[in-house]
């Protein structure tokens, strides 16, 4: 079972009926659609989600456009959104967001990353990333197991740290280091890194059409060809983030 993130399109439409139009247009990749497996399903369940910090940003002339997906114009009954922070938004017509600024905030973010990473390197010893753990434990299955390629890997103090800075809720570090390896993400080219970064600013893991089509990031060019989609989207067009499970 897995989390992730799917950007949804949908024709001109009022805050209100939107989550009604998505639960429309997600329909046919339910999982659970029928008694029978679903091919084609991606989904068991899914929300409406954003947090601030991460949210759709708005561009400052539609700061107040009731057009926006916001906990103001969506009634609870509906969908249970939490207010966000200023200039920021579950989503709404492709014209009043700021996909430009979502990209820097993108870029920023991981420059930030970036330097506090070097700072918590000058304080600790050198770490090794996991895989040097696992290839001992390949080389001595019997002695080393992948349980003690783990355990030793995350008792070194700077891949500790950075774990309990992202359990404390650190700005720099989010709860996916927890999950992977931070000495392996740091050891990549930055620029590359950073470019990476830039390309899931404003699109998810998953792309929902217009047209009802669906792909995601399991697919050869995907970041490119969302982000190209969804700049060229016309202004009307509604776009906004789903949570989804499956």
């Amino acid at each position: 079972m897995t989390k992730f993130f799917a950007t949804v399109c949908l024709p001109p439409t009022a805050p209100r009926k939107v989550p009604q139009a998505i639960a429309a247009a997600m329909a046919p990749y339910n999982a659970d659609l029928d008694d029978a497996w679903n091919p084609v399903g991606r989904w068991d369940w899914w929300a409406i989600h954003s947090g601030p910090g991460n949210a759709y940003l708005v561009l400052p002339p539609y700061e107040r456009d009731r057009r926006l997906v916001t906990a103001k114009t969506v009634p609870r009954r509906k969908a249970r959104l939490d207010v966000l922070g200023p200039l920021e938004c579950y989503g709404g017509p492709r014209g009043l967001l700021d996909f430009d600024g979502m990209r820097r905030r993108a870029a920023h973010g991981h420059d930030a990353m970036a330097a506090a990473w070097n700072e918590l390197t000058a304080m600790h010893p050198p770490a090794r990333p996991l895989a040097d753990f696992l290839a001992r434990h390949e080389a001595e299955p019997e002695e080393y197991s992948a349980a003690d390629a783990r355990e030793d890997h995350l008792a070194q103090p700077l891949v500790q740290d950075v774990a309990q800075r992202a359990v404390a809720g650190d700005p720099h570090f989010d709860m996916s280091f927890l999950l992977n390896d931070p000495v392996a993400y740091f050891a990549q080219d930055h620029e590359e890194a950073r470019s990476r970064s830039v390309q899931g600013a404003v699109p998810g893991f998953a792309l929902l059409a217009l047209d009802g089509s669906w792909t995601d990031a399991d697919t050869d060019g995907h970041w490119e060809r969302a982000n190209r989609y969804l700049d060229g989207l016309d202004a009307d067009t509604v776009v906004l983030d789903v949570l989804c499970h499956c």
